[in-house]
């Protein structure tokens, strides 16, 4: 089964989007099946405001309303399916240093 993460991204992309950018590009290299597709907010014929991750065409809404975080990324790519390469806590780990050089740069 595949997953297939969607992050549509304001054009060009900065902020959280380059962040989500970021972060789902590194995600590709450590899960078996999981997919990602990057789309300008205008290319995309949806109802979201960017930045947006979509998981199997599902939103994903973080719980402080303004970014997800490296847990709450693991948690819904394990409830979609999504088969990791490497440990969860390896995972997080890069996604928590990606999370603080973004945060630190804000």
């Amino acid at each position: 089964m595949k997953v297939h993460v969607e992050v549509v991204s304001k054009a060009p992309p900065g902020g959280r989007c380059e962040f989500y950018d970021r972060v789902f590009f590194e995600l590709v290299k450590s899960y078996e099946n999981l997919y990602y597709t990057l789309i300008p907010s205008n290319l995309y014929e949806g109802d979201v405001v960017p930045p947006a991750v979509l998981v199997n065409g599902e939103v994903v809404e973080p719980e402080d309303a303004l970014l997800l975080t490296p847990e709450e990324i693991v948690e819904v790519l394990r409830k979609k399916g999504a088969k990791p390469r490497i440990s969860e806590e390896e995972i997080k780990g890069r996604l928590e240093r990606a999370y603080d050089e973004f945060i630190g740069g804000v």
